[in-house]
């Protein structure tokens, strides 16, 4: 039998954490899953190490491929799925017992539906939580409102064409919601701590993401430019925004959206 979910691990010299992560998914309380961890490319012994023995197991398939970062590796990883729907989880991160079981309800309740998370608990080096909104496209207009750790429906993820993969420095997560969230599809964020996000030093996030966020956001914009000024368009005259002042021409608006959001102006 095809398992319903495939679990698509990105492994980039994670093999510290790796184990306590295949092993938290034993938990589960929906058990019709695969266990996909793709190696992108690990250069610790350790990771390699670990790798070995995982793929020993029944129901782990370990591929092996030159590093690419984390969009190339959850795209090569989905290519190998026979599930119905992808459980993206990084390789030092873990779901709630529950989550595969729930989110499961909610694609079948609801058809608009093609992304189902959950709140999250931050552990290691940072605690603390957050409460993303997930939403339609207009949500994820100014910020991304869903982790990359999410059940994701495999026939959408394949539409879209998966992620980005010249995005390497982060937010490939957000613009792929992104397009999504374009087909009139929306994200479903179940109102529960289920994913345990791990903080280390690291973090693409801290290291890569943040120094270089005004490239990414250009980059964002730019690709999506035409749907921006309808979203926009479509906000204005649907007076969601009202502007006090005179009439602003679409090019000043686009200008104030970029500066935005690359926090030139606060």
């Amino acid at each position: 039998m095809n398992p319903l979910i495939s679990v698509v691990i990105p492994c980039f010299n994670d093999g510290a954490y790796l184990p306590e992560t295949i092993s938290k998914l034993a938990f589960q309380t929906n058990q019709l899953f695969e266990i996909i961890i793709v190696n992108d490319g690990s250069t610790d012994n350790n990771t390699l190490k670990v790798l070995e023995q995982l793929a020993k197991q029944t129901n782990i398939t370990v591929l092996h491929k030159e590093n690419g970062r984390m969009s190339s590796a959850r795209n090569y990883g989905v290519k190998q799925a026979k599930g119905k729907f992808i459980a993206a989880l990084d390789a030092d991160d873990y779901f709630d017992p529950s989550f595969f079981s729930k989110a499961l309800t909610i694609m079948e309740l609801e058809p608009t539906t093609a992304v189902v998370t959950s709140y999250i608990k931050y552990f290691g080096n940072k605690t603390g939580n957050s409460k993303p909104r997930g939403g339609n496209a207009f949500n994820f207009l100014f910020s991304n409102q869903c982790p990359a750790c999410a059940m994701v429906r495999k026939e959408v993820w394949d539409q879209v064409g998966g992620y980005d993969e010249s995005m390497k420095l982060g937010y490939e997560d957000w613009e792929f919601y992104i397009r999504i969230t374009k087909l009139h599809l929306e994200v479903h964020v179940i109102p529960e701590y289920l994913l345990c996000y791990r903080q280390t030093e690291k973090s693409t996030l801290k290291n890569h993401t943040h120094p270089n966020r005004a490239s990414i956001i250009k980059y964002i914009l730019e690709k999506h430019k035409d749907w921006y000024v309808a979203c926009l368009t479509s906000l204005i005259d649907d007076k969601q925004v009202i502007y006090t002042e005179s009439r602003i021409a679409y090019g000043t608006i686009w200008k104030l959206l970029k500066n935005r959001l690359t926090k030139k102006y606060k």
